[in-house]
């Protein structure tokens, strides 16, 4: 299309009206602004994604410009013009406190500064309220806070891609964890456990939300500039200029907040600065001192803008450093005087430049080029302190050679033990991009092509204790330095084409775009290694003609997307850290210490799989968006499949190991020649699991989205704002179960495994609708919402699981098909799975309600602004029955209050 526009430029008699629509403030494109051209037939035409727009006309006429949130500017138009929007926001009438759904083509919500500050996040979690599905919570915040889009969450950790894949871009540079290795090997205990998020994507607690000035949520088909995600994108964009100094405090149930920010800006040289911190400390209970969370940020960010004659370029700089520290302790005197706490600290350092060269001239073909990086280090530490009891000889795992060897026992018997994580992830991302457009009367085109480049690698010390006195015994895993791990390296070539043209009255627009993209530096027995995966992507919509109702505009479009996305294995599931197999082959008891012997048989795996995929994600919508006299409802079904997400699943191998007998040899004779290489033994085999990750969990996600808002009601000027969704969500897996039964025949275990069809799935489903009411008093400047959150049901099921296995392996580590005459089998009929009916069966849980309050007062000029949240100030949740049991549900109110300050 690009080229063939380039060839067939023809000329026109009717004169081309070229303009661009920005900020006033920021100078940023308005993508989306309406026009009303002013002609005998009155046109209306929306900017591109650049902010520019093209008619022709006979005549010259007056035009009108408006974009919800601005201030509608009304001029004669000009052959080429620069056409700048102020901000209605300081009229608090035209305030919106909710989500706004983007007029872009992917579905998507923009949530802007004033939406933030009627909300009083405490972080970034609580922002998602906001999107269709979401609801208010009691702020969580002593656990990590992971990302859910379109979807009814699931606690496993196997289904975590569909975090892992929500891409964080925070001023143009993305938040990568894919080196993040935080986590304690052989972890057992529910302290350490809950609080890892190692390959599950960005913790929202660490995101301050005082430095936003807009995020947009992307959920439908992003632009294939955007790549490493599978479910979603959050582009974060930060406070620009200004000259206020800005203070907060807030005050909740479990957390309080601090944040000063003060921006510098010289209009004459256009330059800015934006300096701010941020505080936040909470606890699980208040009563508790001794579990915490807290957070601390800086940031300074510089920009600035080079105005020449057909050119702007626009450049900025950012320092920012963000901290997130976890502690957990108990009461020593509550635990028996034993020791017992955990302690996290991230410390994220980060800059970022970027340079964006834009055209001021309407005609010229190349519209912008930009480049940018990012730069991020990360000093993690983690450590986990508790008293560890053993009841008897316990051998330490301090052999890391596979073999025979003679144990060292863990004395004594109750010691304090540590076990501490060193990490140091590093990240380097580079982007470049061009865009391009060829002048035409009759179609508005550019062309986007890019590439970007990443790199991540931990240089940390890993994972750190004593062999002798281990914190979990019962694992025997081995310390593993991290720098060693190889670097994560991807490479992307991207190009879109985004078209829009008319019919008449009929208005089209078209975004076509492709994704190669790359793992470099993988050693050739991998399956990735030298493959390019392709996602294509396309958006498009039809824009129907305008239809006159009682002088006033019906508007209606028409959208769809379909695409694919892919999401790269993580550093850790690249290269996972070696599991250990030890096999007791002979133990000696002795009252004197020095005489007590054990013998073990390790042995060494490498659970790395070369076979392992990149996790993808097809996606596709349809979304209907209806104006009409201020009023807006917009309708999106989507599905969403994929089907080779991550996950661990067990792999049994048959193992030889010895068993060493004291045959006609009395213990005084043993002390005495003390030789285990002189007894006789027999040689046994017995089937032991390793994990091994895989591409086996499927997420099939389907639903609807709506969002209804009415124009501001004369009476209180009131709007109202309904929205919701219907999500239904099938976790499958999707690779065969290897399962070992624990049952003993005439006093020995059971040596065999039955394999079974991928058994393990989940179907989930909700419906809720969000009811919100939000009135604004401009003489006195307050600003109120009511809303209540409806959750018509939430359900969920789990599918049937098959009873018999298809395969079982024998102890020698062979695989035979499972067969009638198996079943009648003493040792074999073990295999089969006893499974209850009432344990597939949908359970659902019926209505509930919450109904929340917020206010904003601003005093003093503005300059002060008090708020309050009272979250479940009312609800309803009606007890319910199922299987003849009687189920009563209780909430409890949360709120909080807090002070701004602008000066």
């Amino acid at each position: 299309m690009f080229i063939f526009l380039a060839v067939c430029s023809v000329a026109f008699s009717q004169t081309v009206y070229r303009g661009k629509v920005v900020d006033k403030a920021t100078l940023e494109p308005i993508i989306g602004a309406i026009i009303t051209i002013e002609t005998p037939h009155v046109q209306r035409i929306s900017t591109n994604v650049d902010g520019t727009f093209h008619y022709k006309s006979s005549v010259k006429p007056q035009i009108s410009i408006s974009y919800l949130g601005y201030k509608t500017l009304t001029v004669m138009a000009d052959t080429a013009a620069v056409y700048k929007l102020e901000s209605s926001i300081r009229s608090l009438a035209e305030v919106v406190v909710t989500a706004q759904e983007a007029k872009t083509l992917a579905t998507s919500s923009v949530i802007k500064r004033h939406a933030m500050e009627h909300l009083q996040p405490s972080t970034f979690a609580d922002v998602l309220e906001l999107l269709p599905g979401g609801r208010a919570s009691n702020s969580s915040i002593a656990t990590p806070q992971t990302i859910h889009l379109r979807q009814v969450p699931i606690a496993s950790s196997d289904y975590n891609t569909s975090s892992l894949g929500t891409r964080f871009v925070i001023d143009g540079s993305p938040m990568s964890t894919n080196a993040n290795m935080q986590y304690l090997s052989g972890a057992l205990d529910r302290t350490s456990t809950r609080r890892d998020f190692t390959n599950s994507g960005v913790d929202m607690r660490s995101i301050s939300t005082d430095d936003i000035q807009e995020v947009e949520i992307i959920r439908g088909v992003p632009s294939v500039k955007y790549g490493d995600l599978t479910s979603g994108l959050v582009n974060i964009k930060r406070k620009k200029g200004g000259h206020d100094l800005s203070a907060r405090f807030k005050a909740d149930m479990s957390s309080k907040l601090y944040y000063i920010g003060k921006g510098f800006e010289w209009q004459e040289h256009y330059l800015s600065l934006n300096i701010s911190a941020d505080y936040l400390d909470a606890q699980v209970d208040p009563r508790n001192l001794l579990e915490n969370y807290k957070r601390l940020t800086f940031s300074t960010r510089l920009n600035k803008q080079l105005r020449l004659k057909n050119y702007t370029l626009n450049t900025s700089f950012n320092v920012d450093y963000s901290g997130s520290f976890d502690d957990e302790k108990q009461d020593e005197e509550l635990n028996y005087g034993g020791v017992d706490k955990y302690v996290s600290k991230y410390n994220r350092y980060a800059s970022a430049l970027r340079a964006e060269f834009v055209s001021d001239n309407t005609n010229s073909w190349l519209k912008n080029a930009e480049f940018s990086t990012s730069f991020s280090y990360e000093r993690d530490e983690l450590e986990r302190t508790r008293l560890v009891q053993l009841q008897g000889d316990t051998p330490a795992a301090v052999t890391d050679k596979e073999g025979e060897s003679d144990a060292v026992f863990i004395y004594p018997y109750t010691y304090v033990a540590s076990q501490m994580v060193d990490g140091r992830p590093i990240n380097l991302f580079v982007n470049a991009n061009t865009t391009f457009s060829v002048p035409s009367e009759k179609v508005e085109n550019s062309l986007l092509v890019g590439a970007d480049y990443q790199i991540d690698k931990n240089v940390g010390e890993g994972q750190r204790f004593n062999k002798l006195f281990p914190l979990y015994p019962e694992t025997f895993n081995r310390p593993r330095k991290y720098s060693d791990v190889p670097a994560s390296k991807e490479l992307s070539f991207y190009a879109e084409e985004s078209v829009k043209w008319n019919l008449g009255v009929h208005r089209f627009n078209t975004v076509l775009g492709t994704r190669f993209q790359t793992m470099q530096g993988l050693n050739t027995h991998y399956a990735m290694s030298g493959r390019y995966y392709i996602d294509p992507r396309l958006n498009l919509s039809y824009n129907l003609p305008p239809v006159s109702l009682s002088n006033k505009t019906l508007d209606i479009t028409l959208s769809a997307g379909w695409g694919q996305q892919t999401k790269f294995p993580t550093i850790e599931e690249l290269y996972p850290e070696r599991q250990y197999i030890d096999f007791l082959e002979f133990s000696f008891y002795h009252e004197q210490r020095e005489n007590r012997r054990m013998r073990l048989q390790t042995y060494v795996i490498d659970p790395t799989n070369t076979s392992l995929e990149p996790a993808r994600n097809t996606k596709w919508e349809l979304r209907g968006d209806v104006v009409f006299a201020g009023n807006r409802l917009t309708l999106t079904y989507f599905e969403e499949d994929m089907t080779s997400g991550f996950r661990a699943m067990k792999h049994y191998l048959p193992y030889v190991y010895k068993h060493y007998i004291m045959k006609d040899m009395t213990i005084e004779q043993f002390v005495n020649n003390p030789n285990i290489d002189a007894l006789p033994y027999v040689t046994k085999t017995r089937l032991k699991a390793h994990n091994v990750l895989g591409n086996g969990s499927r997420i099939f996600k389907r639903g609807i989205e709506y969002t209804f808002t009415t124009a501001r009601m004369p009476l209180f000027n009131t709007r109202l704002t309904i929205n919701g969704a219907w999500f239904k969500t099938l976790y499958k897996n999707a690779m065969s179960v290897e399962q070992k039964p624990s049952r003993v025949i005439n006093g020995k275990a059971i040596n065999v495994v039955g394999i079974y069809n991928d058994d393990e799935g989940y179907i989930k489903e909700m419906l809720n609708t969000n009811f919100t009411l939000d009135s604004t008093v401009p003489s006195l400047n307050l600003g109120i919402s009511l809303s209540a959150q409806c959750l018509w049901f939430t359900a969920s099921q789990s599918m049937t699981k098959d009873a018999y296995p298809h395969s079982y392996i024998d102890e020698e580590g062979k695989v035979h098909a499972y067969t009638e005459t198996d079943a009648k089998d003493v040792i074999l009929s073990s295999l089969k799975r006893s499974l209850s009916d009432a344990a597939f069966e949908r359970q659902v849980v019926p209505f509930s309600m919450n109904v929340n309050l917020k206010a904003t007062k601003k005093l003093w000029n503005n300059k002060l602004m008090v708020a309050l949240f009272i979250n479940k100030l009312w609800d309803a949740y009606p007890e319910y029955k199922r299987n003849n049991v009687t189920f009563r549900r209780y909430v409890t109110p949360y709120f909080g209050l807090e002070t701004n300050v602008k000066l």
